[in-house]
């Protein structure tokens, strides 16, 4: 039995896709325009795209704070993963009471808002001198991250058959080798593809950062909340820092690309 295509199915793939690349589009051109084409009436659609005075005008009085964005999120996500993946393979392999009780709760942490806990951490890192700093940040990004991080890595940690665990341990690999010589290379892909959502939550965290940073630490997305004040919005620079802000997931994912693909399909068959 064969299935015939709908001829709606094409022209509607093409509708939704527009929708929601529109948004994106915008921004893209308008980051090359003028303010005066930005309100023109009629618009003004094709750009010069040689004009960039946006991005040198954004880029030089908030290049730091993208460098903070990148220390930032680079630092979070490291650290995020060193926790995350051995406490993934413990609670995979190590069998003890509370070992359900304990992944329930770790997942259970996740569920809470991040913005929840600002005031307490407001106060913790103002009491020992580490508020507005970048390791701050980094413990804080980390730290939301652990539980989706110890979740999903658990997920690739289960689909490494048992047999070899247990053959590793037979030859005498301790547990801390057994880790890093056959779960650690058996699970890359899905480590890359929980480094990868990390990395992303991370670069996006808006409200923690704007919370707990003044001038020092302050991260890119808080700048580009800033543009848009009471009495005016900055739409020139609004667009051309979301490009920029849209850029380093894009590449950092495509760079994982393959490793996401392969590991978002583990253990989808099984025998």
């Amino acid at each position: 039995m064969t299935r015939t295509k709908s001829p709606f199915m094409l022209p509607a793939a093409f509708l939704i896709t527009f929708v929601f690349t529109a948004p994106i589009l915008w921004m893209v051109l308008a980051a090359f325009k003028t303010i005066n084409d930005i309100y023109a009436i009629p618009p003004v659609w094709l750009p010069d795209f040689t004009y960039l005075e946006n991005f040198r005008l954004l880029l030089s009085e908030n290049w730091q704070f993208l460098l903070n964005s990148v220390l930032v999120t680079l630092g979070a996500t490291v650290l995020c993963m060193a926790f995350a993946l051995p406490a993934a393979f413990g609670l995979v392999n190590f069998k003890f009471a509370a070992r359900n009780f304990l992944a329930d709760w770790i997942l259970s942490t996740r569920m809470m808002p991040p913005i929840a806990a600002a005031v307490p951490l407001f106060i913790i890192f103002n009491s020992v001198g580490m508020l507005d700093t970048i390791p701050a940040l980094v413990i804080v990004y980390a730290g939301f991250n652990l539980p989706f991080a110890i979740w999903v890595a658990m997920s690739f940690f289960r689909n490494i058959p048992k047999e070899i665990i247990e053959a590793a341990r037979v030859e005498g690999c301790s547990w801390f080798q057994t880790f890093r010589l056959v779960a650690l290379p058996l699970a890359k892909s899905g480590i890359a593809t929980v480094a990868t959502f990390v990395f992303i939550f991370a670069w996006n965290e808006l409200l923690l950062a704007l919370f707990l940073t003044t001038r020092e630490a302050k991260t890119f997305p808080v700048v580009i909340s800033s543009f848009s004040t009471v009495t005016k919005t900055y739409w020139e620079l609004i667009s051309a820092a979301t490009i920029i802000q849209i850029l380093p997931p894009v590449i950092f994912t495509l760079i994982m690309q393959r490793h996401i693909v392969s590991g978002l399909t583990m253990g989808a068959v099984k025998n």
